[in-house]
């Protein structure tokens, strides 16, 4: 079930899978403890429905409102995003080129992205301050990438090998 769970945040919002696990099993324990007790299953069951719709009132309290035409905000949201991970100290670097990849796939109605969209290629022997993000078609290792919406058809296009 914790694995589940764990598989379902990554696909739903792609972050978050140890704490969720982590939760998880904090809720497991109590449960356990309650049952321990003498509670009925179903009396926990209940309980938890209440404090899961009083934690989406609090949360719900406490959102503000993304704006999509303000790239600092969101750039901003990245860098904190990013804060957790192993590249938080490249955050400066990595934050616009993920906001600015994600605002040339997404439609402003959208409200998720397919991130399938967005290619990342890696090359050895760089360091991340040798990233780019790359407006259009990459070719690498004999495979085209590219995103969402881009030209199907190039006339009298111009290419370079390297």
């Amino acid at each position: 079930m914790l694995v589940e769970i764990s598989k379902a945040q990554d696909i739903e919002a792609g972050d978050g899978t140890t704490s969720v696990v982590v939760i998880a099993g904090a809720l497991l324990k109590a449960s356990q403890e309650l049952l321990n007790k003498g509670i009925h299953a179903a009396a926990i069951s209940d309980g938890f429905q209440v404090a899961l719709e009083k934690a989406k009132e609090i949360v719900d309290g406490m959102g503000i409102p993304v704006d999509l035409d303000n790239r600092d905000i969101l750039i901003q949201n990245c860098v904190t995003c990013l804060s957790s991970k192993v590249v938080a100290s490249n955050s400066d670097t990595l934050a616009p080129m993920a906001v600015d990849a994600v605002l040339k796939i997404i439609d402003k109605t959208d409200v998720n992205v397919d991130l399938r969209n967005i290619k990342v290629s890696m090359k050895l022997g760089g360091t991340v301050d040798d990233s780019e993000l790359i407006d259009g078609l990459c070719f690498t290792n004999n495979k085209v990438s590219h995103f969402a919406g881009g030209p199907q058809r190039i006339e009298n296009a111009k290419v370079g090998l390297l």
